[in-house]
Parts: C-alpha cells; structure tokens; sequence
C-alpha cells in the first residue's frame, strides 16, 4: 500500500508540475496578444 500511496503522489506532482507549466505558456500567449506586433520581440526574450 505504502508504494502505491508514493506512486500515486509522484503522479499528482508531476501533473501538477505539467498544468502549471502550461498554464504559464498560456499566460505568455495571452500576454503576447494583447501587445503591438513590433513589442512581441522584447516580452518574448
């Protein structure tokens, strides 16, 4: 019980990490369309 209570941890946490990633890409999309088209290059580096 005890391996798949750690398992199952290891994979709420990756998700999670996975989620929070993307929803950081998302915002720098969203970011990114609401700037003037010759800003784009600066937020995006």
């Amino acid at each position: 019980m005890d391996a798949l209570t750690r398992g199952t941890n290891a994979l709420f946490l990756l998700l999670g990490a996975i989620m929070v990633l993307s929803m950081h890409a998302g915002f720098a999309f969203l970011e990114l369309g609401t700037v003037r088209k010759k800003k784009t290059r600066s937020m995006r580096w």
